[in-house]
């Protein structure tokens, strides 16, 4: 099961948001009478283009990087150590009571135990990516035939609704791919700014790592609320290791990027949100991550937002289903 999934799902799942991402190119230069195949062939070539770019430039100092942290993550775990030691002699110098004292010295050492085990995770997750990387090509292999065919996609899938329903499916289907595709592109672009401001605020700072911070920060930003967190925290703790004033530097950095990207980026960019409220987002990010892992703090809130709009569409004519059920059980 998990074979399919790496060699199929994933790869799938990946190029359903390539083909959105991608979408709106391909549709403006079809009307530009340029038919849809050779749509995607030009854009095809202009990436292949910046890839080839990437893998002469930046790929070499990506690797590199990697390779380097994982040769340092013994000393930054060490150093850690040291810290969390210092920490414990510092609490005992405060003469706190016993109670209180036990209670610091367990959190302590379940930050200790849990760090650890997240650096041995992050190695692991490194080297399962790049094992996994050839499963990535069939991305635009995937992505081409759902650009292409995406049209016939959407008969072929109507075609499966009752033709008494098949109306509202589509009207259902046509409002669920502009909010999924105005969501996915926003958040696209405002991670993609967030990785490229803290990258270049690292590299000017000196920290270590800076290009492959400034890709994590990208991802994780994908994920509301926490994704800044997440992504903050390996950097300010290599900062540290660093020097003490350099942390201090780093976590102004964070804050003003955040800012930036709260106040100016992302009301320009995704200009309508999905309007959940915090409380409903943050309840379901924790379910996503309880039961999905990292994968589902990704797609649960799309997801909701699919839900809803199907529920919204589809919930008047289930309630009236129900009571044209109920009228006949009591005529009868």
């Amino acid at each position: 099961m998990d074979g399919i999934k790496g060699l199929i799902l994933t790869p799938l799942l990946f190029a359903i948001v390539l083909a959105y991402l991608l979408c709106p190119v391909v549709d403006y230069l079809e009307r530009q009478r340029i038919s849809r195949w050779a749509a995607i062939a030009i854009i095809y070539l202009f990436f292949a283009v910046l890839l080839v770019i990437f893998c002469l430039n930046v790929f070499p100092v990506l690797i590199e990087e990697l390779q380097q942290l994982l040769l340092t993550l013994p000393e930054y775990t060490e150093k850690f150590m040291l810290f969390i030691t210092h920490l414990e002699n510092s609490f005992r110098r405060f003469n706190l009571p016993e109670g209180i004292q036990n209670t610091l010295k367990e959190n302590i050492q379940q930050l200790q135990s849990s760090l650890t085990l997240n650096l041995e995770k992050l190695s692991q997750f490194m080297l399962a990516f790049f094992r996994q990387a050839f499963a990535l090509l069939l991305v635009p292999l995937f992505a081409f035939y759902i650009l292409r065919d995406n049209a016939l996609l959407k008969k072929r899938f109507l075609q499966l609704i009752p033709p008494s329903s098949r109306l509202l499916a589509e009207k259902t289907l046509h409002e669920i791919n502009i909010t999924l595709g105005a969501y996915l592109r926003g958040i696209f672009i405002i991670s993609l700014s967030v990785g490229i401001m803290i990258y270049l605020g690292l590299l000017i700072l000196g920290v270590q790592f800076a290009l492959f911070f400034g890709i994590l920060n990208a991802l994780t930003n994908v994920i509301p609320y926490f994704g800044p967190l997440i992504g903050a925290v390996p950097v300010l703790l290599t900062a540290f290791f660093q020097s003490s004033a350099l942390f201090w530097k780093v976590l102004l950095l964070i804050v003003i990027v955040q800012q930036v990207e709260s106040q100016f980026i992302t009301p320009q960019i995704l200009g309508r949100s999905l309007h959940f409220h915090p409380l409903l987002v943050i309840i379901a990010l924790l379910v996503g991550g309880m039961y999905m892992g990292f994968f589902g703090l990704i797609v649960i809130i799309p997801l909701m937002a699919i839900l809803r709009i199907i529920l919204r569409h589809f919930y008047p004519v289930i309630i009236q289903s129900l009571r044209k059920e109920t009228g006949k059980k009591d005529q009868s």
